[in-house]
């Protein structure tokens, strides 16, 4: 079972199933792997938002192009704007804009990590 820790920002989408999805620095899960979805963990506001299972993991990179463009791609691939905005989107963020400035102020950009997307355990 693997574990995430998810900031108070996006724990009410986690816990809702609106966000099924998180981009992590590290590979921790592998498809079929169960997952525990939490906040607070480590304090005494701990609490867990729900079990899931990982259905997919896929290498993401995000970088700055200038001009205020972000360059997102999936397993190497660029996406186009809309799909990077949707995954943004997907992601718990208003826009590609609000998602940019959340990764730079992060862990700064260009960042190379891997997205772990879930669903409901059966």
């Amino acid at each position: 079972m693997v574990a995430y820790n998810f900031k108070v920002q996006f724990a009410d989408d986690v816990e809702s199933g609106k966000k099924r999805q998180t981009i992590r620095l590290q590979r921790r899960a592998r498809p079929g792997d169960r997952l525990q979805l939490y906040t607070g963990m480590r304090t005494k506001k701990c609490r867990k938002l729900r079990d899931a299972v990982c259905t997919s993991v896929q290498e993401i990179t995000i970088k700055d192009r200038g001009y205020y463009t972000l360059a997102v791609r999936l397993n190497g691939e660029l996406l186009p704007t809309k799909l990077a905005r949707e995954l943004a989107v997907a992601d718990g963020f208003n826009d590609l804009v609000d998602f940019a400035d959340f990764f730079a102020e992060q862990y700064g950009l260009p960042f190379q990590g891997w997205l772990t997307t879930w669903r409901a355990p059966a």
